[in-house]
């Protein structure tokens, strides 16, 4: 039992890191001049704040709230770094000299999101979702007994995992005639009955591209980075059968937490956007996003 709380707490930390993964894409739309010219009626809007000094300069914003939907998928690998496990008031034992593992993630999620431009750079969300992750543990512990040789087993372990999440981020965008950056930071977590804590993840990204017209609207492509900061220490208490109470600490991290990424997205009617974003860290992570949201 505890074995497997430990693969589905690996599971639940990468889906609920990943998931969030979407609100790094943003809004790249904030950078695009090329939108639809400003309205009166939109020029007495009250988002974003100080947005008179760019209708004064004819610099079209894109419309103030936008609510969508976000499908990912990650697999991605993870690296245990320590296991410790106490019972019957013992101290705390660390077995990871003692056994090795190996664990792959492949998460799926869909996930809503909700925003709005409260500055013409600054852009601030809100998401929630959920996240299914099929977890592939391969191990080997070596067991020392005071008589006998010690005995060495191998654990396979195969999960699905389903969990919610909710995330909060912040997008910051500056442009020029073809030109844009952004950079974003978001916080997930997730409740989980099956912990003794939330599972928390901050998540980091950088974008630069070009943005333009095209025949069938507003374009935007870039390339960037995507960071995770999931490192993180987490607790099982179980009682177990003979033994009694004991409590198991994870300490775990990505392989690589930093992905390349590379995407494009396109505005139609103003209102829409359709965005396509792909990255790799050609060693171990391969992530894709897809979402369409509308803007009013």
């Amino acid at each position: 039992m505890v074995k497997r709380r430990i693969v589905v707490l690996l599971s639940l930390l990468l889906a609920s890191g990943l998931a969030a993964n979407p609100a790094a894409t943003g809004d790249e739309a904030a950078a695009d001049t090329g939108a639809a010219e400003t309205t009166g009626d939109e020029k007495e809007r009250i988002l974003p704040f100080f947005s008179e000094w760019f209708d004064a300069q004819d610099i079209p914003l894109p419309l103030p709230l936008g609510a969508g939907l976000m499908a990912i998928f990650v697999e991605r690998d993870i690296e245990v770094d320590d296991v410790t496990v106490q019972f019957l008031d013992r101290p705390p034992e660390s077995i990871s000299d003692r056994a090795d593992f190996e664990i792959s993630n492949r998460t799926r999620s869909l996930a809503a999101r909700f925003d709005a431009w409260v500055l013409p750079f600054i852009n601030v969300y809100e998401l929630a979702g959920q996240a299914t992750t099929e977890t592939s543990l391969r191990s080997r512990i070596v067991i020392e007994r005071p008589i006998a040789p010690p005995l060495e087993v191998e654990i396979s372990d195969d999960s699905t995992v389903d969990g919610p999440m909710l995330g909060f981020g912040m997008t910051a965008v500056i442009g020029g005639d073809a030109w844009f950056a952004m950079a974003d930071v978001n916080y997930t977590l997730a409740e989980l009955d099956l912990f003794d804590e939330e599972i928390r993840a901050w998540l980091y990204s950088g974008r630069l591209g070009w943005h333009g017209s095209t025949r069938w609207g507003p374009a935007r492509a870039w390339g960037g980075f995507f960071y995770m900061d999931s490192e993180r220490t987490l607790t099982i208490t179980e009682d177990l059968p003979l033994i009694g109470l004991t409590e198991v600490r994870v300490s775990q991290r990505p392989v690589d937490p930093l992905t390349y990424q590379l995407g494009a997205s396109l505005t139609i009617d103003r209102h829409w956007d359709l965005l396509f974003e792909a990255g790799t860290n050609f060693d171990d992570a391969t992530l894709f996003v897809l979402s369409a949201s509308y803007r009013f």
